[in-house]
Parts: C-alpha cells; structure tokens; sequence
C-alpha cells in the first residue's frame, strides 16, 4: 500500500500548520467560514502558481477534475464565487507572516552556505525594488500616471542563499529611498544598493546598525579627498578616502571610502563608495556586480510564478497574490537546496507543477534516471502488437 501523499500536500507540510492558524486566528481571518479555510486558500494558490494558472475559471476547472485528491488536501468545496470573495476578504497579513515564518525555517537549514564568488563570511544583501504593473481601468486604486498603475514591490535579497530576505509593497509614486528606514538591517552584512537608493540619510542608517553598504556615487555629489590607497587588482583605476562636502553632507560626517573602477567588457568607469576598508578594491566591485542577482530573481519571478496578471482586483487579492508568490519561491528553493540536485532552478519549479498530485517522495522527483541500455531489452520488447 502507498502510504505516501501527494507532492503538493509535502509542500504545504513544510510550512508550520500551528503558527499558520494561530496566525489566521490572531487577525480572525476564519471567522464564520464554513469549508473554504485560509489554509485551503493557501493550498489553492501554491496550486496557482506551480501550474502557472491564469484566471478563476482555470483554476477551479484544474481543482474540479482532482476532486479524488482533495480529502488528503484537506479541501471541501471550491467555487470561482468562494475563492473571489476570500482573495478579497482574508486578510493578506496572514501570508506575509506565514512567508517570514518560512523564511526563518529556511535561513535555519540554509545556514552555512557558502558562495564561490567570494571568500569571506560575511552575509550580502541586495536592496531594490520591482513595479507591478496593473490595468488602470481594473485596478483604480493603484493608478499612479493619468495612463499607468501598478504596485511597487521592495525586496531585500540574499546574494548567498539566493532567497528574498525582506519584502514590503507600497504605491508606485513611492521613491525606492523613503522605505528603506523599514528595512531591518543586519550587523555586518554588505548591502549592495543601486544609486537610487543614494541618500546620505540612508547611508547613516546602514552604518550606525554596523552594517557595510556598497553604491555608486551621483554625478553631482561634492566630496574632498583625503587619502590616498594603493591601487591593487584588474581594473582599479583608483582607490581613495573621500568626505562629503555638500550641504548634507552633515547626514553623514564620516570618511568613506571611493573606489574607480573600469569594466573590461563595456569599458565603462563606475565609481563605488563603502564604508568597508577592509575588503580589497576589487572585491567591492565584485560586490556591487553580484547585485545584479536581484534583477534576475525580480525576472525570474515575473517569468515563472503568476505576478504578471492577477486574478482578483482588490488591494488584498493582490497582496495575497504576491505574498503566495514569494512563499512558493521560498518553498522551491528550499527543496533545491535540501535535495542537493543539480537540476537548475526552473527545472525544481516546474517538475512538482509536473507531479503535483502524484504519490511521490518530493526529493526522488529530483534523480536523473539511469539510461537503459537497449540489449536489456529483448527482442519481443521492442516488437509492434498489431493485434491481428
């Protein structure tokens, strides 16, 4: 007898059902519901985005025709009318303290990993942000243009583990350097900011909290030098001790350091500030590339999980949407990691969508199968049975 249960049943199970529903209680998001539970609603969106589902019709159609494997789902009932209504109306902060929850189980197996790119231990993080782009005439309430709307998402991401590390969305018309006082900043970690977030205010904050930052300098910043460094490795073409001058440059009265650089491949000259003097010239530069690993999660994201439409209009369905989103990310970067496969990363998200409702071990969906050689194979094996 196969005792095993169903892939996405072993997803799901990975995610503490008691911290769940004390959770879904605290903000009463099951409150005179009937079958159609917060935690269905969750299982039902996983589903969502693993298949790549694209509206309420969709999905219940895909749902109807496994109803044989809903009891071991825990589902009862399921209507386009019922999942519309709880999208609009569970609250979305349920799943954003369902994927920090998460998020610490998966930084607690994770630890330890390293990345070949650099050598020292310390954490790098990447700060930036994502707009969502949302039909103006559906989603009134996030218009930010006369023509435009949209919902801007701000992430911090984990350069080493590759996982998001903090999320937060806000209008569109918010600028990227007004959310970062919300970000909570780890001590001794590197973030990596792109020069939007350029803001001596914002510097401060990263550096009171021990932490390191790595941006480019503005065209227009005034600055003096005060020290020279020895310009060592590929591509240095200086490294300098430099203090603000401009009027606010009392937001941040510390020397830091500036470092020029010239990328072989474009032959551009960037210009990158950090507070780390430690770190040689050349491994602040390499910091500051490996930020571009944020823009490819923001891209994978966009690619594979379902961000890019929605299926619900309200400010809740969105969020739900996009907090289900980073969930399942979370939930397929944890089993890449667990399972030690060396299949990539779209290849772990869409083999469970492939085996979602089947009986299998999550981490045996991930062994290449042994090729079988054809003299195994006996020759009535590979005969035709025309029947006749």
């Amino acid at each position: 007898m196969n005792r095993m249960r169903p892939v996405l049943m072993q997803l799901q199970q990975l995610i503490s059902t008691f911290h769940f529903q004390k959770t879904a209680d605290e903000y009463n998001a099951d409150k005179n519901v009937r079958s159609f539970r917060t935690w269905n609603l969750l299982t039902v969106m996983i589903y969502t985005h693993l298949m790549q589902k694209k509206s309420l019709r969709d999905i219940c159609t895909g749902m109807l025709s496994l109803t044989r494997r809903w009891y071991h789902l825990g589902l009862m009932s399921l209507s386009r009318n019922n999942l519309s209504n709880s999208l609009a109306k569970r609250p979305a902060e349920v799943f954003e303290n369902t994927f920090y929850a998460l998020l610490d189980s998966v930084h607690g197996a994770m630890r330890g990993k390293t990345d070949k790119r650099f050598r020292f231990k310390n954490p790098i993080k990447a700060i930036d942000s994502t707009t969502m782009s949302l039909c103006i005439s559906l989603y009134t309430w996030a218009s930010f243009r006369k023509t435009k709307a949209g919902i801007k998402v701000h992430t911090v991401y984990d350069i080493k583990n590759q996982i998001p590390d903090f999320i937060c969305m806000t209008d569109a018309r918010c600028h990227d350097h007004t959310v970062v006082p919300q970000i909570p900043i780890q001590a001794g970690a590197l973030y990596a900011v792109d020069k939007g977030y350029f803001c001596l205010k914002t510097l401060e904050n990263i550096d009171k909290n021990r932490a390191f930052f790595v941006t480019r300098l503005k065209s227009n910043t005034l600055y003096s030098v005060v020290a020279k460094r020895k310009k060592t490795g590929k591509g240095i073409l200086a490294d300098q001790s430099i203090v603000f001058t401009g009027s606010k440059s009392s937001h941040y009265p510390h020397a830091v350091r500036l470092v020029r650089f010239r990328d072989d491949e474009d032959g551009k000259e960037y210009r990158f500030i950090t507070n780390n003097f430690e770190l040689s010239a050349a491994t602040i530069a390499a910091v500051y590339k490996a930020r571009w690993d944020i823009e490819l999660f923001f891209k994978w994201v966009k690619q594979n999980l379902r961000v890019k439409t929605f299926i619900g209009t309200s400010e809740n369905a969105v969020r739900i949407q996009i907090w289900t989103a980073a969930i399942t990310y979370l939930l397929v970067e944890y089993i890449r990691f667990v399972s030690r496969t060396t299949f990539s990363k779209i290849d772990v998200f869409r083999i469970p969508g492939a085996e979602l409702m089947n009986d299998r071990a999550v981490t045996s969906l991930f062994v290449k199968p042994k090729p079988v050689s054809r003299h195994l194979c006996s020759t009535l094996d590979l005969q035709l049975d025309l029947g006749f």
